[in-house]
């Protein structure tokens, strides 16, 4: 489908226009009324459409139904339309088996309907397909056309089709996602996603074309806009690109009718547009960053063409830093990161693009038109996606190029304060010497602050003479960061991975770049099950490990055999932990306790079997459990003495904290890492019932996002959400 059902109802649309109409007959004020009640109607119109769609209709957990893919499945994912529910619109799809089935394929299917709600975006899930059978193929135009395009793609590129695949469809779903993490630590990740970037680089391409051909200025300015808006009209209407194409038209129409119109009034009529065809648009980040990356871009380059001159390299830089600055606070308060080395990058990056998209284009269109000049184009087009990718990389690792915080908005404030500031240091005209004294004048300011909280000590990470335990959000599984007085990390698990959620790529690394730390001295995993293990791979990706301590109980999955792959081909130092073993970092110690490969259990449970971690720092204890159970407790009883701080054992599982196991530990603090609304019920309520009978403090990652227990001399203060807590130790 070309993506034209996205429209607002044609009697919406006429209301909306006459409204408008009125209020700018009579006087342009009229327009807050009228924009507020169109809003309003547009807001209704959006929430009904929303009710028919599939991903909100779609009950969750298991299903059967019947599908029309309108993507080939491309490693092993694809969107289509759901037959037989009465619903509309498209969802998402993971077929485990993936075969290349084209678009247009009708599928029987069984599988699981997990959806993703949320009220200030539309319902979405992902339909994970268990089993199908093709009950007929009929393609349509549109459909026939993303088969061939996305065949050409893996017939020239091979491997680099994902890339490719990024660059002209927007689908990165099967991009390796450390080369897509790359390109957001480099600041290029704009590049894989089909934005106003692409599009008006088609447009400009086009352009260009015509001119080439002798086309009236005029025409070619036509063209451009016609190929612009076809080109969106086969992505769906994605905002970012919409927002571009109705650039390209209103700029064509001015130069047709040989107006000059002002920039802010084009980008705020693009942005109005994009809203009518898509409502759900004001809560989109992609369309915020792409009003937001323009406005910032042409109010920079304004500047430097007065104060700096047109050079191409002033305008490219004011384009750059512009479009950054702007974007930044959105960035940091929704994501946790601002990658300010793209500003230099870019420099190499859009040159590189301007040729690989194009180059990309024509290979595809050839291979369809005319298949031997396929080839030479592909392989052109290659060198120049080889380049991205290798700068990407590069930039990746750049120290300090890419800033990470805690999402929130909080972390956007500073950026709003720079961005503020440069927008005064360019005010008014200023003259580059005007321009260059504000930005001193701001420079001081923010120096004495910074030396000022300095002072205060409310900079840092942690206290440097603390041991500091975090205990992270990484939803239904566990992942834990000790940090050592003298600033060295120790990682207990590292939380789940699968398809659709890999936490060690999103919440444990990121969470170690926020801290500063380079490396970690120890990984232990607690066992093999994927909510503990799965994260490892991207964590040590990107942070190095000094060695990896598991139970080394062989386990019946896949996840383990790529761990133990991983481990082989890294050269990763490694060793299986057993009862007894000991390491001492920085004062810290951490002592196994379980399991023992003598005990009635061991190779029978995974859970059982879970390293037990006993860590204690002069008159601190910890006890970390993995996912023991009542069995493993058992096995330990009498051996384990009061504890201040318990993690608790197997999420919070009824069969684990068993009463006499609480009545031997006798934790101050008791923490359950879980996910929220997960569907094994953890904690169980009668685990919550023993440990309050025990009378520990419970704190959860469910609720209280991620914890952090910071232990000095005689206390432990317990910071989570909402809430600081301190305690006395035990002597």
């Amino acid at each position: 489908m070309t993506g034209l059902s996205r429209f607002l109802d044609p009697t919406v649309a006429l209301v909306v226009a006459t409204m408008v109409a009125v209020g700018l007959r009579r006087h342009p004020a009229g327009l807050l009324p009228l924009a507020f009640g169109a809003g309003l109607l547009m807001a209704l119109t959006a929430h009904a459409r929303e009710a028919g769609r599939c991903a909100a209709r779609l009950p969750a957990g298991a299903i059967s139904l019947t599908l029309r893919l309108a993507d080939p499945v491309s490693g092993g994912t694809a969107r289509a339309w759901v037959e037989d529910h009465g619903c509309h619109g498209l969802v998402a799809i993971r077929v485990e088996q993936a075969d290349a089935l084209p678009a247009g394929t009708r599928l029987a299917i069984t599988g699981r309907w997990l959806p993703r709600q949320s009220r200030l975006r539309p319902a979405a899930g992902t339909l994970v397909v268990r089993s199908r059978e093709v009950v007929g193929t009929q393609p349509r135009v549109g459909e026939r056309v993303r088969t061939a395009v996305t065949r050409a793609s893996e017939r020239l590129y091979g491997d680099r089709a994902p890339i490719v695949d990024a660059l002209i469809l927007g689908r990165r779903s099967a991009m390796d996602p450390t080369l897509r993490e790359d390109f957001a630590r480099a600041g290029l990740v704009h590049l894989l996603a089909i934005s106003g970037f692409h599009v008006g680089l088609l447009t400009s391409w086009t352009v260009l074309v015509g001119l080439a051909c002798r086309l009236s200025r005029e025409r070619a300015y036509g063209l451009g806009a016609a190929v612009a808006v076809g080109y969106v009209i086969f992505l769906g209407w994605p905002a970012p690109a919409t927002r571009a194409a109705v650039l390209g038209v209103l700029v064509a129409r001015g130069v047709i009718r040989q107006r000059s119109v002002r920039a802010s009034a084009t980008l705020a009529t693009a942005a109005l547009v994009v809203i009518l065809i898509e409502p759900w648009a004001v809560f989109d980040l992609g369309a915020w960053l792409s009003v937001s990356a323009v406005a910032g871009l042409a109010a920079a380059t304004r500047w430097t063409d007065h104060a700096l001159g047109r050079g191409w390299g002033w305008r490219m830089l004011a384009a750059s830093v512009g479009s950054t600055l702007t974007t930044a606070p959105l960035t940091a308060a929704v994501l946790g990161a601002v990658a300010p080395i793209g500003i230099l990058l870019n420099f190499v990056a859009i040159p590189l693009a301007v040729l690989a998209v194009p180059g990309v284009l024509a290979s595809l269109v050839t291979a369809l038109i005319f298949p031997p000049l396929g080839p030479p184009l592909a392989a052109g087009a290659g060198l120049a996606l080889h380049g991205l990718e290798a700068l990407a990389r590069v930039g990746a690792a750049i120290p300090g190029g890419h800033v990470i915080t805690e999402p929130g908005w909080l972390a956007g404030v500073p950026w709003v304060v720079l961005a503020a500031v440069a927008a005064w240091g360019i005010a008014g005209r200023a003259t580059a010497a005007v321009a260059g004294r504000r930005g001193l004048l701001a420079a001081a300011v923010v120096t004495w602050i910074l030396a000022t909280m300095t002072a205060w000590g409310r900079l840092g990470a942690d206290n440097a003479a603390a041991l500091t335990l975090h205990f992270l959000d990484v939803g239904q599984g566990d992942g834990t960061l000790i940090r050592t007085p003298a600033g060295r990390w120790v990682l207990i698990d590292a939380g789940p991975a699968d398809q659709r959620f890999d936490a060690g790529r999103r919440v444990v690394a990121p969470y170690l770049a926020r801290q500063g730390a380079r490396r970690v001295d120890v990984a232990l995993i607690s066992h093999a099950h994927a909510d503990h293990l799965g994260g490892l791979a991207s964590v040590l990706r990107r942070v190095p490990a000094g060695m990896i301590v598991e139970p080394a109980m062989p386990a019946a999955d896949d996840g383990y055999d790529r761990f133990l792959d991983l481990l082989a081909a890294e050269g990763q130092p490694w060793r299986a932990g057993r009862r007894g073993d000991r390491f001492v970092l920085d004062g810290v110690s951490f002592e196994i306790l379980h399991p023992d490969t003598t005990w009635a259990w061991w190779g029978l449970d995974l859970n059982e079997n879970s390293l037990v971690v006993r860590v204690t720092y002069a008159d601190f204890s910890a006890l970390l459990t993995g996912d023991a159970g009542v069995p493993a407790e058992s096995e330990l009883a009498g051996q384990l003495g009061a504890v201040d701080l318990l993690k608790v054992g197997h999420h919070g599982s009824r069969h684990s904290s068993g009463e006499a196991f609480l009545a031997e530990v006798r934790p101050a603090l008791a923490v359950i890492s879980a996910g929220r609304n997960n569907r094994h019920g953890h904690p169980a309520p009668e685990a919550l019932a023993r440990l309050e009978a025990a009378g520990a403090m419970v704190r959860r990652t469910d609720r209280d996002g991620t914890i952090r227990v910071t232990v000095t001399p005689g206390r432990m203060r317990v910071r989570a959400a909402g809430s600081d807590t301190t305690f006395t130790l035990r002597p």
